[in-house]
């Protein structure tokens, strides 16, 4: 089976517990204009088997310190499903992870074979979701509850000035976080700039040009999911 990657290489923490080997996996069904890695929107990614993936990932076993493993992210890592479950499949011995946006139809199949899933949940809003990102609100907090039944989840919230930093998006995160059954933490992750270049080399625009989130902003967030006993965390 063939599986497409555009980057890959070892972090540790920021893509789930430990260190790391970490799959970049092409393609995605979103269009955030603040993207990291906007070269992973489409296909173009090198492809490799999945039976070179799962010899890489047993030779790299050694280095996956500190409750360390494999992560899947991208793009959109689901998009990938039946090759992420080969490998998965293949190494039982071995921690994994997805980095997801939740809103692709084999989701839960890929997030329930690993031990760490993490979702961007970008917007409690469907008509802005789906104008600005091209995002179905239904398919992710559908997912989001369907997985948090079995297992925790680790939620960040991707804060843009705006596009979901006002009063109604804070209140609509804290509706849906209110209606799960706590085994949730979340993340807040302020608006960065560190895509822009990338956007640029590939020839794009890149339209966010007031994206920064003020601190006091991010304080009135964080205070309003704790007064709602939301788990806050930093990673």
């Amino acid at each position: 089976m063939k599986i497409n990657i555009f980057e890959k290489g070892f972090n540790y923490s920021q893509d789930g517990p430990g260190n790391r080997l970490v799959y970049h996996l092409s393609g995605c069904n979103m269009v955030c204009p603040w993207c990291s890695n906007p070269e992973g929107m489409n296909k173009n990614g090198k492809e490799y088997e999945t039976d070179e993936i799962i010899r890489e990932i047993k030779s790299s076993a050694p280095m996956f310190f500190d409750g360390g493993g494999v992560t899947f992210t991208g793009g959109e890592c689901t998009l990938q499903s039946e090759a992420i479950c080969e490998i998965i499949n293949s190494l039982n011995d071995i921690s994994f992870c997805i980095e997801s946006n939740a809103d692709t139809p084999d989701f839960l199949y890929v997030a329930e074979k690993c031990d760490t899933v993490i979702v961007d949940y970008k917007s409690p809003i469907q008509d802005r979701l789906k104008l600005v990102t091209g995002g179905n609100l239904a398919t992710i907090e559908n997912n989001l509850r369907q997985i948090e039944k079995i297992k925790h989840i680790h939620i960040r919230i991707p804060l843009i000035h705006s596009f979901n930093d006002d009063d109604e998006s804070l209140e609509g995160f804290t509706e849906f976080f209110n209606s799960l059954n706590g085994n949730f933490d979340v993340e807040i992750l302020p608006y960065h700039e560190y895509g822009r270049e990338k956007w640029l080399k590939l020839g794009k625009e890149y339209t966010v040009n007031d994206g920064y989130v003020n601190k006091e902003t991010i304080k009135k967030f964080v205070d309003k999911f704790r007064l709602n006993s939301i788990k806050v965390i930093k990673t």
